[in-house]
């Protein structure tokens, strides 16, 4: 599960790679958010803080 940037609440991901920055950890992960025409992919860098396993 994470919390995206903009989004209420959390939503399912997959945590695909970890990397370490100058702020902290990072995790790369993929998740799915409504577009106009159905589902949209979205793959993005996120704090560790914001990830949480299920």
């Amino acid at each position: 599960m994470l919390t995206p940037p903009g989004a209420d609440g959390t939503v399912p991901g997959l945590l695909v790679e970890w990397r370490q920055s100058a702020s902290g950890w990072q995790g790369r992960v993929a998740y799915a958010v409504p577009g106009p025409h159905g589902p949209v992919l979205v793959e993005a860098w996120l704090p560790a803080g914001s990830l949480e396993q299920r």
